[in-house]
């Protein structure tokens, strides 16, 4: 290679870095933004803007990183990824309070009284509230509508530090990070640049919402990564015992096990089962009562609702669609992670309600197959945030619009695709981009 060359190439790596350093630095920049404000519901736009401002570092870094060889990227895409992890850490949670009633299950558990029996006002409960956790908590009429995994992780947490919501977000953290390491091993197993891990490690809606937010849906992120990679292994009994510890963690993993069924092979899904049934064996006692206020919860919330919810109002309807959904989608080609993507982000948007952190565990699946309609989605979904704008507390028309946006987009060209319409030249380059994304990662499994 001629020294003008190669002194060229360097030159433009050395650009490539600088840039994505620097749009690292802006994504550090706004995570210390976001955890030094006192309150976020607060400060809805504030929040907003930071997370905007978030997720233009990150889609520039991705853009620049998620292909690139060199082996200083690797380093930079962990390192940045850390720094904004431990940036979110000491904020206390204000978007939402459910780190609260975490905190709150376990303090009750630990008292003797099951938190699937009485609703935090309950009298029979007078006795465990004080003026920290017991007025932070949502919907305090309601019992717990966390499954028994999630509430034996309360409770272990609990057991080191009694009360403590910044340990419960750093045992949350500490699980996510595994997610991570397990990611890598993912993208790995696939053949896929290890650099693609940007797209998770990254990504604003998993740093806000389990670092800084410290949602449970951390220790799904962790079961179903490792599910994944069990099964790319050919584990997939393993799989399917991980699928399961999801499933005891937060219900909605069950829609993954049909990826895992074979004709005349039973296993998995019998260890699946198993699995569930262990977990809720010891509740057997409690009959319906041990779903809490689940069901309640399917009627009665309406913070933002999915696509079914917003035409129609049935959660009958709305669960309905999403096994529909779920069945069609399992049949779909390639292995447990490729078919996995498009699975978990249709029912995301689907679902009766969606909570930005709903979102969270289909980002790991978007680094292995990538699509930049439903990575913007990620982007635009904590616009539903808006929601602290205006009193009484509602999601302004504007940011429904913003929320779907990237998917409209997307699928707009998609059709266009499909029937051969005409496209101008850049969304013909964005679908030769989402094509050779999605190209890439069947590759390799």
């Amino acid at each position: 290679m001629p020294a003008a060359v190669s002194r060229d190439m360097d030159d433009r790596r050395t650009a490539v870095l600088v840039v994505a350093s620097l749009a690292g630095t802006g994504l550090v920049v706004a995570c210390v933004a976001i955890a030094r404000t006192p309150n976020l519901a607060e400060a809805p736009s504030r929040f907003l803007v930071l997370h905007a401002a978030a997720f233009a570092c990150y889609v520039v870094g991705t853009l620049l990183l998620r292909r690139n060889s060199d082996r200083h990227v690797l380093t930079l895409v962990l390192t940045i990824g850390v720094v904004c992890r431990l940036a979110l850490l000491p904020a206390l949670p204000t978007l939402s309070t459910d780190a609260y009633r975490y905190v709150w299950d376990a303090r009750v558990a630990a008292a003797g009284v099951s938190p699937y029996r009485h609703p935090p006002v309950a009298p029979e409960l007078i006795q465990l509230r004080e003026e920290n956790i017991f007025p932070r908590l949502n919907h305090p009429t309601w019992l717990t509508i966390y499954p028994p995994g999630a509430q034996a992780f309360f409770r272990a947490v609990y057991a080191v530090a009694p009360d403590s919501v910044r340990a419960m977000k750093l045992a949350i953290g500490l699980v996510e990070a595994l997610a991570l390491g397990l990611l890598l091993a993912l993208l790995r197993a696939h053949n896929l640049p290890m650099t693609q891990v940007v797209i998770y490690a990254w990504n604003p809606l998993v740093l806000v919402e389990i670092w800084g937010s410290a949602h449970i849906d951390a220790l799904v992120l962790t079961a179903v990564v490792g599910a994944a990679l069990a099964a790319a292994r050919g584990a997939r009994g393993l799989a399917a015992i991980l699928l399961g510890l999801a499933t005891l963690a937060k219900l909605y993993p069950v829609i993954l096990i049909p990826l895992l069924w074979r004709r005349r092979d039973w296993k998995p899904a019998v260890l699946y089962s198993l699995t569930v049934v262990a977990g809720y064996l010891p509740l057997g006692a409690l009959g319906r009562e041990a779903l809490g206020s689940l069901p309640r919860y399917l009627v009665e919330e309406y913070f933002n609702r999915g696509l079914v919810g917003s035409l129609l109002d049935s959660p009958a309807l709305t669960v309905l669609v999403v096994v529909l959904w779920v069945a069609w989608a399992a049949t779909r080609s390639g292995d447990f992670a490729q078919r996995a993507m498009p699975l978990i982000a249709g029912a995301v948007v689907l679902a009766p309600s969606v909570f930005p952190w709903y979102a969270a565990w289909l980002v790991p699946f978007l680094a292995v197959t990538p699509s930049p309609w439903w990575i913007g989605f990620t982007g635009t979904l904590p616009f539903a945030y808006a929601f602290f704008l205006s009193s009484p507390w509602s999601i302004p028309a504007w940011a429904r619009a913003v929320e779907v946006a990237p998917l409209v987009v997307g699928a707009c060209l998609a059709i266009a695709h499909r029937f051969d319409i005409p496209v101008t030249t850049a969304p013909r380059r964005v679908l030769r981009s989402l094509r050779r994304g999605s190209g890439a990662s069947h590759g390799g499994s």
